[in-house]
């Protein structure tokens, strides 16, 4: 018995010497930030699969208008965005395409644009890197869609009205 409570004890004192190293080395959890660990590969994959869902399980559900107007509102910048867009740049820096790992929802992407595109200066507040590592896709093709079913919603209402 005192050899297997010594055996334990052992383990217990050990195992985290040993993988303390490596293990989430690339997330600071005193102050929140984020640093690119290139000798764990594996782990900036786990990284930047968790920041996405961390992004993704707060906003699920939210249509892009929504997140613009939410993260306009807001008078803080977000940790997450940003170590979401150091992580993709770290891997892209790696020669691992961040979309084979996990991919950043649409609606999030185009939520972001949206904030971009309606007040840049407030959106380089709240999210002051991602832009510089993230391609957030152009808001032209956005805005085509919008203006398309708007102009088709007008002519569905008129020919009811008449």
């Amino acid at each position: 018995m005192k050899k297997i409570i010594a055996s334990s004890i052992l383990v217990l004192v050990i195992s985290p010497l040993v993988t303390s190293g490596s293990a989430f080395a690339d997330f600071n959890a005193t102050n929140g930030k984020y640093f690119c660990n290139t000798k764990d590969l594996d782990a900036e994959r786990y990284g930047y699969s968790y920041f996405i869902y961390q992004e993704n399980r707060y906003w699920e559900g939210e249509r892009p208008g929504d997140i613009a107007a939410t993260l306009l509102k807001t008078n803080f910048s977000s940790a997450m965005l940003d170590n979401l867009g150091k992580a993709y740049h770290c891997l892209k820096d790696n020669n691992i395409d961040p979309d084979s790992v996990q991919k950043i929802p649409t609606y999030l992407l185009e939520g972001l644009n949206l904030a971009k595109a309606q007040n840049p200066e407030k959106f380089a507040q709240i999210a002051p890197d991602f832009s510089n590592y993230v391609p957030v896709p152009e808001f032209g093709t956005l805005a085509g869609v919008i203006i398309a079913i708007s102009i088709i919603g007008v002519i569905i209402i008129s020919k009811r009205n008449s």
